[in-house]
């Protein structure tokens, strides 16, 4: 294993539009030593080749995986489909290696949630000992983690919002989730051409009527560093751009809740989370960073709305990881990440 201050990871699926993210932000981050990059499809391809933005930063090669491909890593980040991280986080977890995952595969903690949405798992011991990685929510828990599973990036966008009105008790009804999310949230798939951006573009669609998989992690997640709140509605839609992640949260409330002051107050201090004083929250101000922007306001004594904009790639899948594994390592949070706030 490498010293805290020069770490040595590998990224597993580093080929997708996470994987790209993540293998960018890692070689910049002033405390990583070297970044394998694990892909059986793009075995031998030098990366720099397959990702231009790494001309220049790094020499590695793609390689399959194998316990030597694994071999003297600290970290070993998923940014995978799921059903690829429960086949080895078990293994790289004995050899004393630390996971995140960002896929939804350590997510849920009852196996009976995750065999509803997902389908059998193949580590359900595993599922009570992986930290929820919200970063700023679980920062006592990652420091102690070897398993870290990563929000979604619905899932944090909606959390950012509910959370600090759970846990003044304050939300009295069932939340709404209108969200939106730019084309690349559902990753470089050839298998679907109408989420192709040629489709997309100046086009607008809801989409998972019957329900999305974010849901049942949201009500998680909410009453666990929250509070328990009545069953949410979520409802996803796909925006015509590339990336980001807009929602709108309404929050039925209790008649004296200050929902602004409750907003503002939980996230004091965060360099991550801008809470805006006023206006609205905007796509192109949080893009390619790891920033989220918040802004709430009382539409009626009983009615609160909460405006979450974050950038799909970065806070809600890569960003988030690196940010966690600064955590867990004991680095400077901000470490290799864009979009830090500076607090007075």
């Amino acid at each position: 294993m490498s010293e805290i201050n020069s770490l040595q990871v590998a990224v597993v699926g580093a080929s997708g539009y996470v994987g790209e993210e993540l293998a960018i932000i890692l070689s910049r981050h002033p405390n990583i030593r070297r970044t394998k990059f694990i892909s059986r499809a793009l075995g031998g391809t030098a990366a720099a080749a397959h990702f231009p933005a790494l001309r220049g930063r790094t020499e590695e090669v793609f390689v399959a995986p194998s316990a030597e491909a694994f071999a003297d890593c600290d970290a070993v980040f998923f940014a995978t489909p799921h059903a690829v991280a429960m086949h080895s986080a078990a293994e790289l977890l004995e050899s004393k290696i630390v996971v995140i995952d960002l896929s939804p595969d350590f997510r849920l903690r009852d196996e009976s949630v995750f065999r509803k949405w997902y389908g059998d798992h193949a580590s359900p011991h595993l599922l009570s000992q992986a930290a929820y990685g919200l970063s700023e929510s679980a920062r006592d828990t990652i420091k102690n983690a070897n398993l870290i599973a990563c929000p979604g990036c619905f899932a944090t966008a909606a959390e950012l919002a509910l959370i600090p009105l759970a846990a003044k008790n304050a939300i009295c009804g069932a939340p709404i989730i209108d969200a939106k999310s730019g084309v690349s949230g559902a990753g470089r798939r050839a298998d679907r051409p109408d989420l192709l951006f040629a489709s997309q573009n100046e086009n607008f669609k809801a989409y998972a009527l019957d329900g999305h998989r974010h849901a049942p992690e949201i009500q998680q997640a909410v009453a666990e560093f929250g509070g328990k709140i009545p069953p949410i509605v979520f409802q996803p839609h796909l925006l015509p751009s590339s990336r980001g992640i807009y929602a709108s949260v309404y929050i039925p409330l209790q008649s004296e809740t200050d929902c602004a002051a409750a907003i503002r107050d939980h996230w004091k201090g965060e360099i991550f989370i801008d809470v805006l004083e006023d206006g609205v929250p905007e796509l192109a101000q949080v893009a390619k960073t790891n920033r989220a922007q918040i802004v709430a306001h009382s539409l009626r004594p009983d009615l609160g709305l909460v405006l979450v904009a974050l950038d799909n790639l970065q806070k809600g899948a890569a960003g988030q990881a690196v940010q966690n594994m600064n955590i867990r390592f004991g680095l400077p949070e901000a470490a290799g990440l864009d979009g830090a706030r500076r607090i007075p």
